[in-house]
C-alpha cells in the first residue's frame, strides 16, 4: 500500500529523487547536491522548477526512465 501511495503520481518526492539521480548520471552533479537527503538537512535544488518538470514528465510518461533519459539528452543543456 505504501509503495502504491508513493508511485501513484500524487506524491512528488519519488519522482524528484529519480529525476535528480538521472540528471546526476548525465551531468555528474544533481539538481539537488545531496541526492541521498531531500529532507531538512539536504541542500535546496538549484533549479526547483526544472526538477519539478522532470518529475512530472516521469510520472506522465508512466515512470519510463527511458523517456526521462531521452528528455534530458535531447535538451539544449545536455548538448552544451
Amino acid at each position: 500500500a505504501y509503495a502504491k501511495h508513493l508511485t501513484n503520481g500524487e506524491h512528488p518526492l519519488v519522482g524528484r529523487v529519480l529525476a535528480n539521480r538521472v540528471w546526476m548520471h548525465h551531468f555528474g552533479r544533481g539538481i539537488v547536491d545531496t541526492p541521498g537527503d531531500f529532507g531538512a538537512l539536504g541542500t535546496r535544488p538549484t533549479h526547483p522548477e526544472l526538477l519539478d518538470w522532470l518529475a512530472s514528465e516521469l510520472v506522465a510518461k508512466g515512470w519510463s526512465l527511458k523517456a526521462l533519459h531521452r528528455a534530458i539528452v535531447g535538451s539544449t543543456a545536455y548538448r552544451q
